[in-house]
């Protein structure tokens, strides 16, 4: 099913994602100062975005569509 791959995708960039922010808030705990806004969690809320719409695409699929 092409809709599971492209959520095997959405995952693991969600997971990069993740990593990316553990590793930035590491490098940002030996700063002197304390940022407001950043890239990465941009990233991650548009990444949450669109796992939240492929998980809508992918709950449309039923028993049937697997075997077809």
């Amino acid at each position: 099913m092409e809709q599971l791959e492209f959520l095997k995708q959405e995952l693991k960039m969600m997971q990069e994602n993740i990593k990316r922010i553990e590793k930035y808030q590491k490098e940002q705990e030996k700063q002197k100062w304390k940022p407001h806004q950043s890239a990465v969690i941009g990233e991650f809320k548009h990444r949450i975005i669109a796992l939240k719409q492929r998980l809508t695409l992918v709950s449309q699929i039923t028993t049937r569509d697997l075997f077809n």
